[in-house]
Order: C-alpha cells, then sequence, then structure tokens
C-alpha cells in the first residue's frame, strides 16, 4: 500500500530501516569487538550482551521516533510498520530485562517476533491481501524459526529451554501488539 501510494518515498524509508535496524547493530558489535568490549561478534557471554541490547536499544528508538513522525505527515500510511517497529522495542527491552539474570535466545525471539507480526498482519489484512502470497512468506518464516532455533542448539549457544522461551516471548508479543496495532 506505502509503495503505491508513495512510490518515490518508498526506498528510502526502508533503506533508513535497513541502516538503523540491521547495519549500524552489526557495525557497533563490530566496533566493540575490535576495541576489546565483547569477548567476540557472537556475544557468548550473558553480561556482555547488555551493552550491546542498549545500543540497539537506542538505534532503534530513534528509528521509531521518526517513523512516529514521518507517519504524521504521510496520512498515517506507515501505521502497520510503527506496531511492527513498536513490538521490537518492547521486545528488545524485555529482552535486555530478562538478560539481567538468564541468557534467553535473542535470535529465536527475533525471527519469532517477525513471523507473529507477520501472522498477525494475515488477520488485519485478510480481505485486501493476496492469501497464497501471505500464506507462503509466513510458512518461510515459520522455516526460519526452524532453522534458527537448530543452528542455536547445534552452535551449542542455547539450550533448548532458552531458545523455547525467546520464540514464545518473541512470537507472542509481536502477535498481540500488531494485531491490535498498537503504538504510543
Amino acid at each position: 500500500m506505502l509503495f503505491l501510494a508513495a512510490p518515490k518515498i518508498y526506498f528510502p524509508l526502508f533503506s533508513f530501516l535497513f541502516l538503523m535496524a540491521v547495519f549500524f547493530p552489526l557495525l557497533t558489535v563490530y566496533i566493540m569487538h575490535k576495541n576489546k568490549l565483547i569477548s567476540s561478534i557472537t556475544i557468548p557471554k550473558r553480561k556482555e550482551r547488555l551493552p550491546v541490547l542498549a545500543l540497539v536499544i537506542i538505534y532503534y528508538s530513534m528509528t521509531y521516533y521518526i517513523f512516529r513522525y514521518w507517519n504524521t505527515t504521510l496520512l498515517n500510511l506507515l501505521h502497520p510498520y510503527l506496531s511492527f517497529l513498536f513490538a521490537g522495542l518492547i521486545l528488545l527491552l524485555l529482552l535486555a530485562l530478562i538478560t539481567l539474570k538468564w541468557k534467553i535466545s535473542i535470535h529465536a525471539a527475533s525471527i519469532a517476533a517477525l513471523t507473529g507480526g507477520m501472522a498477525a498482519l494475515t488477520f488485519i489484512a485478510q480481505p485486501i491481501i493476496n492469501l497464497k502470497q501471505i500464506f507462503f512468506v509466513n510458512a518461510v518464516l515459520l522455516i526460519f524459526i526452524g532453522m534458527v532455533s537448530f543452528s542455536r542448539m547445534y552452535l551449542k549457544a542455547h539450550s533448548a529451554t532458552q531458545i523455547l522461551a525467546g520464540i514464545s516471548l518473541g512470537f507472542s508479543l509481536a502477535f498481540i501488539v500488531v494485531f491490535n496495532q498498537l503504538y504510543i
């Protein structure tokens, strides 16, 4: 819908989103590793995850704030994205709080949150979307949850409990927030 309504801003918006949500967090981890602030790029130690999560929360907060501002100038076309960003921000805050005491799989929580948000979007936009296409996307995302979870166990980065907790938290939180189109 956004692409159809405003094709000239579609690419810049998603380029900005990619920079803030993917590139800068990865760059931050790389810089922290090079400066020996974290022992490994994989951040295996629970306590080393906290500063990284704090910086990612800052990146997501800035992205969320900017998208909220743009949403008012673009006739609320970014409304669905705001609920996704808000769910991601809440998820990061909860993951940081949990990480204070326990190591939870951030990878599993993240891919499950994307899947939960897309599943919720399927219910919301059902009359106006291509159901075959969205079914395929949701199926692929479910497969990704399995692949990410398997890889975390195979690499011995997490226990099954840590992975299941991440999946449960990520999926349910994103589904509820996106289904109800919540954001502040």
